[in-house]
């Protein structure tokens, strides 16, 4: 990685959203509007020495971590609208039908591949998340592009060697 200061370390971000539902088929989730990571913390324990004078604050620990992704599509399948709608998709001589909230979980891994010209490219490997409604769908759009709103959680995988996180991101070097 360029050392900062360096206009290579500049980022316009794009890239490309792969979903693998649990007991499923890997696919593309189409454009991607918008994709974010929220990591939160839920309490922030401090640990305060009280060897010499006033307490002073030696040690910071953060315990109930979580981690929430929000992405904004704007192509509309079937597929995409029953991840918002918490639905399977059927098939029916009529079309693809989405049984609204029939499902409690929609869980499985996200693959985020960077495809940008400018910067370092990021890649995200997410191999536990948790997705639920986040947002509303219109039918009508006017005259703005139609777009769905859905938000994950980022759930802990544990590894055999005992470690855990919430995911991978791998940063690959702009090229000059």
């Amino acid at each position: 990685m360029p050392v900062s200061p360096n206009t290579l370390n500049y980022f316009q971000g794009t890239g490309l959203l792969e979903w693998t539902p649990k007991g499923g088929a890997k696919r593309d989730l189409g454009n991607i509007v918008e994709c974010e990571l929220t990591p939160t913390v839920g309490t922030k324990r401090e640990h305060k020495s009280s060897r010499n004078g006033s307490k002073k604050t030696d040690k910071v620990q953060y315990d109930d971590k979580s981690v929430t992704i929000r992405i904004v599509l704007d192509e509309i399948t079937a597929e995409n609208l029953g991840m918002m709608m918490m639905s399977d998709v059927d098939e029916s001589t009529e079309g693809k039908v989405i049984r609204i909230m029939s499902k409690s979980i929609i869980e499985g891994a996200l693959t985020f591949t960077g495809t940008n010209d400018v910067g370092n490219k990021v890649h995200g490997d997410f191999p536990n998340v948790s997705f639920g409604p986040t947002g509303s769908f219109s039918p009508i759009s006017g005259d703005d592009w139609g777009q769905i709103e859905i938000t994950g959680d980022l759930l802990a995988t544990e590894y055999t060697d005992g470690t855990s996180d919430f995911g991978r991101m791998t940063i690959v070097d702009a090229e000059e």
